[in-house]
């Protein structure tokens, strides 16, 4: 033996089962860094594709700037492409067709197509005025390159050239039976003109790859005096570079780097209670090594380096158990769940694996901080009397007035040390917090998932110019049919001028048949439905963050006035207007309108394909939506981030019981001299575990009064913050996760338990007496 050193891969052999739980905590942080970051990437990659598919591949468009202005900002030389766009009849229903197919007509330059959008092409972009490029969907009608079509409008026929077809993988593409067209803004401007139309054209703008975004739009605002409404953001596509500035992506990332600290913590804290642990168990082992010579620092080294020495066993597991689980999640999203994650590609995420080790040894380091200090600080006396157990003064026995002499010495070894009660508070908290905090992240999840809103529904029919148009007898048709569960109708009066509260606006009136009141009932923020239903005076409203209405506010349409006597956390639209719900019957007081605009249908468990077709035949003419499978790839989504949540949960369960069962485990090995001489003066094996049991449960009390404390305050912060200012609602006290922690928690102190006690129960008076 050269030095102390050496001793560490021996040690590591000789008390290889006693290291076990200390490896397998530091696998488990290895474990979990590795997988967050490594499935956070392969996300990442995947959704950047599926964003740029759906909403472009641009960073942010500028809306009312000259032609002049434009051109000046398209030469920087941090922007790699720009275009113009604007679209005639977007909306679909503004009488623009191709051989009785709707078609929407978009003006745009090549680089839309090519670099914006990055939609695949066929044949050319058109060059002339007089050349348009379609969506595949149009060889349905037998047309080709090449051939001329006549696209129909309200200001007579115009004859084009067909020059090429794109795939159009916008998300409006979703509206089946609608053909897009392409051609070049001249020609835009003169159906425009021929229309009597007016549009605005918008300049989309992508910066290059290491452009700060941010600055980069803040000079341009300068440069050319600018202010927030001429420019949008691609809040989808900065929001995954960390680049957005809109308050719902800002403030994800502080709270996304709050609980990866919080996970840190936690991790550090675990090991750091595995290695105290260990320590407390080998007191004559250090104490030897102090009685031969070696100093408090080495002790200190030797602690620190017996720590990286399990590294060598735990970061390499924890790796290749990360990157095991990040495979198989990958086929289990791209094969068994689908939908949006069908282009989900595995790959070996060189950030997770790095950052996996990285974090799995400063974590290390930074755990074995206290052990190695607590080592250090044993003296060489402690290799004769085996304890850590420092002489101190007692200043005030246990006492027996509430509790039995078993339980008082518990809560006293306990709450005498302070800063070990500390510490472990604080562990257990961390872990509570966290617990908190995943299952609100879980309620944002499901705030987000379209599906999870009671307002969501398998098939929808608009009117075709989206006018109230549907009559109640197509209503009654669809209500007939097999397999429908329930049919619920709007009518809606857009940009209706009114008065909020005597003050002039413009504001959207729609209609709710009582079905659709039933569902605002259901999810009532504040006030009373009852007076809301039949022929009344009174109206619903739903949360707008943008423009908010309140219980009691008055609206003034005309002659008549509702008064608002509800808030509901869900609707049926989103309009950035002031918009008022009322009843069938009220609405057709102060309009006139008896028919439809919208009818929407649910659909029980017994419908089938020949259902929705029944369904499609009923609406005729007017635009008819199948939303079954974009369901079920929302459900999909959402089940996917349920099972992330509870699995995160099911590893911070584990950091609970980890916590707990060594804090015992320390304190017992910390103690094992006095429990031998309690036992050699009388006190039986079941009065000692009644000890540990009392001990535990004090730890256990405490860290849960402050977990509890601080956890109801992040869970409320974090659904203030995300859900209630978005998407409005109330903060309810969450029930079911506190039982889920006391459950938990329960479970923790009885397997803390049970090892000590049995330990204890297996030695004799004499052994325990002289346990090392």
């Amino acid at each position: 033996m050269k030095s102390y050193l050496s001793l560490i891969p021996r040690s590591a052999r000789v008390h290889k089962k006693q290291n076990r739980l200390t490896l397998i905590c530091i696998v488990l942080a290895v474990f979990l860094v590795t997988v967050i970051f490594s499935i956070t990437d392969v996300w990442f990659s995947s959704e950047k594709e599926s964003l740029i598919k759906r909403h472009g591949n641009y960073h942010i468009i500028l809306n009312d700037v000259s032609a002049n202005t434009a051109e000046l900002i398209g030469m920087q030389d941090n922007i790699s492409a720009s275009s113009w766009y604007s679209a005639l009849n977007y909306n679909s229903t503004e009488g623009y067709f191709i051989n009785d197919t709707t078609v929407v007509l978009n003006g745009a330059e090549k680089s839309y197509l090519d670099d914006i959008r990055q939609f695949p092409t066929e044949g050319e972009y058109p060059q002339s005025d007089s050349d348009v490029m379609l969506s595949v969907s149009a060889k349905e009608l037998n047309i080709n390159i090449g051939g001329n079509i006549t696209i129909e409008t309200p200001a007579g026929d115009f004859v084009y050239t067909v020059s090429g077809f794109c795939e159009d993988t916008l998300e409006t593409q979703d509206r089946h039976g609608i053909i897009y067209a392409y051609m070049n803004m001249t020609a835009l401007d003169s159906l425009c003109t021929a229309n009597n139309t007016d549009y605005k054209p918008q300049y989309y703008i992508q910066f290059t790859e290491k452009t700060k975004i941010n600055q980069a739009v803040s000079d341009i605002k300068s440069q050319y005096n600018l202010t927030d409404s001429n420019i949008n953001e691609n809040m989808f596509v900065l929001g995954l570079s960390g680049q957005s500035t809109k308050q719902q992506m800002t403030s994800l990332y502080p709270l996304a780097a709050a609980m990866f600290i919080l996970i840190l913590i936690a991790g550090v804290l675990m090991i750091s209670s595995c290695m105290n642990s260990n320590v407390a168990q080998r007191t004559q082992f250090f104490g030897m090594l102090r009685c031969i010579g070696a100093s408090r620092k080495q002790i200190i080294r030797f602690v620190r380096l017996e720590a990286l020495n399990w590294c060598k066993t735990a970061v390499p597991i924890g790796c290749g158990f990360g990157v095991a689980v990040t495979w198989v999640l990958c086929k289990i999203l791209r094969y068994l769940v689908g939908g949006e994650f069908a282009e989900f590609t595995f790959k070996f995420s060189i950030i997770g694996i790095v950052l996996g080790i990285a974090v799995g040894i400063i974590t290390v380091l930074l755990a074995a901080h206290s052990p190695a200090r607590r080592a250090a600080n044993v003296s060489p006396m402690s290799a004769v009397s085996g304890s850590l157990a420092y002489k101190k003064n007692t200043s005030q026995a246990a006492s027996t007035r509430l509790f039995k002499v078993e339980i008082a010495l518990g809560i006293n070894h306990a709450t005498s040390a302070k800063k070990n009660l500390i510490l472990i508070t604080l562990s257990f908290a961390f872990t509570i917090i966290l617990f908190f905090s995943f299952f609100a992240a879980l309620d944002f999840a499901r705030a987000l998932m379209p599906t999870e809103s009671d307002f969501t529904t398998d098939t929808a029919v608009v009117s075709k110019n989206f006018m109230n148009d549907l009559d109640s007898n197509m209503k009654t048709e669809m209500e007939q049919v097999s397999g429908v569960d329930k049919v619920y109708s709007n009518s809606f009066a857009l940009e209706l001028p009114a008065e909020i509260n005597g003050t002039e606006t413009i504001i959207d009136l729609i209609s709710y048949d009582n079905n659709l009141l039933d569902l605002g009932n259901s999810n009532l923020i504040s006030g009373d439905m009852s007076g809301v239903y039949g022929n009344s005076y009174y109206a619903l409203t739903a949360f707008n963050a943008e423009s908010r209405l309140d219980v009691g506010d008055k609206i003034k349409i005309g002659d008549e006035e509702l008064e608002i006597a509800a808030v509901s956390s869900q609707s049926i639209w989103g309009g950035s207007r002031p918009t008022v719900y009322c009843s069938e019957e009220t609405f057709t007081r102060i309009t006139g309108e008896k028919n439809y605009v919208l009818l929407n249908t649910s659909l029980n468990k017994d419908a089938t394909e020949e259902t929705v077709n029944e369904l499609r035949t009923i609406a005729g003419d007017n635009e008819f939506t199948d939303r079954r499978e974009e369901n079920k790839q929302n459900n999909s989504s959402f089940w996917v981030a349920r099972i992330a949540a509870y699995s995160f949960l099911a590893i911070i369960s584990l950091i609970t019981i980890f916590n707990i069962m060594n804090s015992v485990s320390m304190s017992v090995s910390a103690r094992i001299r006095q429990y031998g001489a309690m036992r050699a003066v009388g006190m039986s094996v079941r009065q000692l575990t009644k000890m540990i049991t009392a001990e535990a449960v004090t730890y256990a009390v405490c860290g849960l009064t402050v977990g509890i404390a601080a956890g109801l305050y992040m869970h409320k912060l974090i659904i203030t913050k995300l859900i209630v200012e978005h998407f409005g609602g109330n903060w309810t006290f969450p029930v079911t996760p506190l039982i889920v922690i006391l459950a938990i928690v329960v479970l923790s102190c009885i397997a803390a338990v049970y090892t000590p006690s049995k330990r204890i129960r297996n030695i004799s008076v004499t052994d325990t007496i002289h346990n090392q």
